[in-house]
């Protein structure tokens, strides 16, 4: 089990979702989908990366080290 700062998470080379995020927007470009298009849908293609990354670092059994309201959870899976 790791802990990534938020830093990490959005740069860095295990979660990079600034990265993930990029490769989807430059696909619809290449796709030639329309700027204004791009611009409405951005917020929607970082929170869908947001969540994936999440359920990696869950899977993996990684935290977040920089968020001191969640210091002392851990992002795990729930045994049902």
């Amino acid at each position: 089990m790791a802990k990534y700062t938020l830093e990490e998470i959005m740069y860095g080379d295990k979660y990079g979702i600034e990265s993930a995020v990029f490769v989807e927007v430059f696909r619809m470009v290449e796709q030639k989908v329309d700027a204004k298009t791009i611009r409405e849908q951005l917020n929607m293609i970082y929170v869908k990366h947001a969540l994936l990354t999440a359920k990696k670092m869950i899977e993996e059994g990684d935290s977040i080290s920089d968020i001191p309201e969640l210091e002392s959870l851990s992002l795990h899976k729930e045994e049902k």
